[in-house]
C-alpha cells in the first residue's frame, strides 16, 4: 500500500494530469462490458474517477454513472469534460465513506483502487454492487524499464532522486500474501492485458511525471534537478522524444450470488 498522504497530490495538478495522464485501451472497455452484460439501463459507479480518463470511455454507452474522487479540482476538470453526458454525476467523497441506497450492476476503478484501504476495499465494492454485479479493476503499467531511455535515466533518479516509502511507478499493483478481506465474495477474477506504446516529446514526458505522487511529493529543488536531468538525457541521447511501452491490466471479478 502507498503511502496515504500521497493520494491527495493529484488535486495540486488537476488541469496537468488531465492533459497527459494517459486513457484506456478501446478494446478494454469492450471487454468490460460483455463479460458484466451490462446495458445502458444498468447502473456503474467509479471509484477514483480522477479526471475522467476512464469515465469518458464509459459514459456514451448511456448507463447512469455516478463517479467518486476526492479531489475537488481533478472532478472539477472531469465534469467539464463530460459536461454534454447527463447520465453522468460527480460525487466529492472517499470511497471508504461512500454510502448509498443504490446497487449498482458495475463498479469500476482505473488506477485508482490501489490508493483505496485494502482494509475495505472489496467489502465496500461487494456492498455497492447487485446480487449479479461485477468489478473491473484495471491501470497502466510500465513495462520493459530495463532497457534504453528508461535504463539510462536511473542514473539521473540516483542523484536527485530523494527515497521515500512510496513506489517510484505509481501503476504497480498492491501485493499481499493472504486474501484482502472482501474478495471471497467474488468469484475467482479474470485476468486480461493489453500491449501499447505512446510517444513523448520533452515537454511531454516532464509534464507525465510531474503527475506522479512520489515525484509532486519531491522536494522542489530535487524535483527541478531531476526533471533537468531528464530532458537533458532525452534531447542529448534520444533526439528530443521518447516512447513508452504500456501494457493495461484489468482483472474481471464477478459477484458471487
Amino acid at each position: 500500500m502507498p503511502r496515504p498522504d500521497l493520494k491527495t497530490t493529484f488535486n495540486t495538478v488537476a488541469s496537468i494530469y488531465d492533459e497527459v495522464r494517459p486513457g484506456y485501451p478501446d478494446e478494454l472497455v469492450r471487454d468490460v462490458l460483455e463479460l458484466s452484460e451490462i446495458d445502458r439501463s444498468g447502473k456503474i459507479l467509479e471509484v477514483g474517477c480522477g479526471t475522467g480518463q476512464a469515465s469518458r470511455l464509459f459514459a456514451p454507452l448511456g448507463c447512469e454513472m455516478t463517479c467518486l474522487d476526492i479531489g475537488q479540482d481533478l472532478i472539477e476538470v472531469a465534469r467539464a469534460r463530460l459536461n454534454n453526458y447527463k447520465n453522468v454525476r460527480f460525487v466529492l467523497c472517499p470511497f471508504e465513506d461512500w454510502d448509498s441506497a443504490s446497487k449498482f450492476d458495475l463498479v469500476i476503478s482505473a488506477t485508482a483502487f490501489r490508493w483505496v484501504s485494502p482494509r475495505v476495499r472489496f467489502i465496500r465494492a461487494r456492498d455497492a454492487l447487485k446480487a449479479t454485479g461485477s468489478l473491473a479493476i484495471f491501470s497502466n503499467q510500465h513495462v520493459r524499464k530495463d532497457e534504453g531511455f528508461f535504463a539510462e535515466v536511473q542514473e539521473v533518479y540516483s542523484e536527485h532522486y530523494v527515497v521515500s516509502d512510496s513506489p517510484r511507478d505509481p501503476s504497480n499493483p498492491t501485493t499481499s500474501a493472504s486474501p484482502e478481506p472482501g474478495t471471497t465474495a467474488f468469484a475467482d477474477p479474470i485476468h486480461r492485458v493489453y500491449a501499447w506504446t505512446a510517444n513523448y516529446s520533452v515537454e511531454q514526458y516532464v509534464k507525465l511525471i510531474g503527475t506522479y505522487s512520489d515525484h509532486i511529493a519531491l522536494p522542489e529543488s530535487n524535483r527541478m534537478h531531476l526533471f533537468d536531468g531528464i530532458a537533458d538525457l532525452i534531447n542529448k541521447n534520444y533526439g528530443g522524444s521518447i516512447t513508452k511501452h504500456y501494457e493495461t491490466a484489468l482483472a474481471f471479478r464477478r459477484k458471487k450470488a
